[in-house]
């Protein structure tokens, strides 16, 4: 894991709001100090030098337990396994044996 940044705040929307100074992938999962998974990386967003990360809190964690946990560490997987293009593979094999 590696460092990400630092909780900003908690959207109105239920979204954790840090920042940082990288960019991480889409999807990647965040984890607390704790090394606890606590959610997804859905946008980046502002300047590129020091952007903002939109997280995605899992429904198991809940958003409120971050209501007043301003300033805490953050960390990204250095790998994410968790990418989309697999899924379009699976579709289209599912068609080429629909068509059969």
């Amino acid at each position: 894991m590696k460092f990400l940044g630092n909780i900003s705040h908690l959207s109105h929307s239920g979204r954790l709001i840090a920042r940082s100074s990288q960019s991480p992938p889409s999807g990647a999962f965040v984890f607390n100090k704790d090394k606890k998974k606590i959610g997804k990386v859905v946008d980046v967003f502002g300047p590129t030098k020091e952007p903002y990360i939109s997280i995605g809190i899992f429904k198991s964690i809940g958003a409120e337990n971050f209501e007043k946990k301003s300033g805490e560490d953050l960390y990204v997987s250095n790998n994410p396994k968790n990418k989309k293009k697999g899924k379009f593979k699976r579709n289209n094999k599912n068609r080429k044996n629909n068509r059969s």
